[in-house]
């Protein structure tokens, strides 16, 4: 990982490959808060944190990429990581079986390890 780069995120597959992330306790929504901290005082955000298809919103998991910035905040990016916070703390996950989030936990590390690739580029 880039210096200065750092990746919030929620799922152990993801802590395991990149153990330099920053591991952030509970659920989609606590990441994007904790991405949403960063972003209010000059962090860019490399990853969209909606990345993904609109089923991708019931996923338990989340891992987001951030890089420092200055410390003026980016008024886009603020309302990016706003809506963000909002569209997740509105998902209802109790029905989410523990075998999908097996599934998701795969599905957000493959969209992370291609985000990263993409950066590196």
């Amino acid at each position: 990982m880039k210096a200065g780069r750092t990746i919030l995120t929620n799922n152990p597959r993801v802590r395991e490959a990149f153990p330099g992330s920053e591991w952030v306790e509970g659920t989609a929504a606590d990441v994007a808060r904790k991405a949403r901290d960063k972003v209010h005082v000059g962090w860019r955000l490399k990853t969209h944190p909606l990345a993904g298809s609109i089923r991708l919103l019931r996923s338990p998991c989340r891992s987001l990429v951030l890089e420092e910035g200055g410390t003026v905040p980016d008024g886009g990016e603020v309302l990016m990581i706003e809506e963000a916070v909002r569209r997740l703390e509105k998902q209802d996950l109790a029905d989410n079986c523990p075998e999908s989030a097996e599934d998701y936990g795969l599905i957000d590390l493959d969209l992370l390890c291609r985000a990263v690739k993409g950066l590196e580029n």
